[in-house]
């Protein structure tokens, strides 16, 4: 048996494939080029390839995609503004095979937890995707709770800001607002262009830079503060390009804005870790998410 992970993404589309032990046998990655001639053709070629090079081995399948899969995860049902084409395609009808579909949050948060926390003993994480936005995923005693619609994990839709502007969900002032690479030039009233940038000048001590950043870190620690509420998890574990790229510029001031507003009964200080799978996590947790329903 043999797991293929595909992982879609505005940009790059990642592929993994894994052995009968969930071990890593190749990944590799292509262009996207979405909005640009039809992409799906292109996946369903990898997948066609793959199905043949693996002829003699039984061949999983799952695929990672931003929006929300449908109940039987078999394809995603809404993704507004991206990904044109991907909402109610059926994989496993165009490629004439089992496929299995999960929300790109949900499968990073599975790879994080099954390579990394599962040892360890944890039984409730949440894993926090900082990026372009912001999503996550939840596991729950040890397993991944997709929630209604399959809808669960997507922190980047909490208010943070009441005053804030609203989202594609109408929410007022979100996390993804806050913090997300999309809205720097917005919050930085066009200073910066990238939260790269941004960081880069808070770690040089410039004044606004660090007025704008440290607000940012604020509204997150007030959003994992009040999620740690919510899911009482043993860890909370930050994924995505801003977390990876900021790093101690990101964890340092968060923990002391968790210490302003974290409850602590007892004493109790809920873990925050950085992700460390990387940029195949979505592909890994596909496969993971595919395995688990095989």
């Amino acid at each position: 048996m043999q797991y293929l992970g595909i992982d879609i993404g505005g940009t790059r589309v990642k592929t993994v494939l894994l052995d009968k032990d969930m071990q890593i046998l190749k990944k590799d990655e292509v262009a996207t080029h979405d909005g640009v001639g039809d992409w799906k053709t292109k996946i369903l070629g990898l997948i066609k390839k793959e199905a043949g090079a693996s002829e003699r081995q039984a061949l999983t399948i799952g695929i990672s995609a931003p929006g929300l899969a449908d109940a039987g995860n078999r394809k995603i049902l809404h993704m507004p503004e991206r990904l044109q084409g991907i909402e109610n395609f059926d994989w496993g009808n165009a490629a004439d095979r089992e496929i299995w579909v999960v929300n790109d949050g949900h499968a990073a948060c599975l790879a994080e937890y099954h390579s990394y926390q599962k040892e360890k003993n944890i039984k409730n994480m949440l894993l926090l995707t900082l990026g372009t936005g912001v999503g996550g995923g939840v596991i729950v005693d040890g397993r991944l709770y997709q929630g209604n619609l399959n809808r669960a994990g997507h922190f980047g839709h909490m208010t943070v800001d009441h005053d804030g502007a609203p989202t594609m969900t109408n929410m007022l002032g979100s996390l993804e607002y806050a913090i997300g690479n999309f809205s720097v030039g917005q919050r930085t009233q066009g200073h910066y262009s990238s939260t790269k940038e941004l960081v880069k000048a808070y770690e040089e001590n410039e004044v606004t830079a660090t007025f704008w950043w440290l607000e940012s870190v604020k509204k997150l620690a007030l959003a994992l503060a009040s999620l740690v509420n919510t899911f009482s998890p043993e860890v909370v574990v930050l994924g995505g390009g801003i977390s990876s790229g900021a790093k101690d510029s990101l964890i340092k001031p968060l923990h002391e804005f968790m210490a302003l507003y974290e409850w602590q009964p007892g004493g109790y200080r809920t873990a925050i870790e950085l992700a460390q799978f990387g940029q195949y996590a979505g592909a890994m947790g596909a496969a993971l998410f595919a395995k688990s329903k095989s």
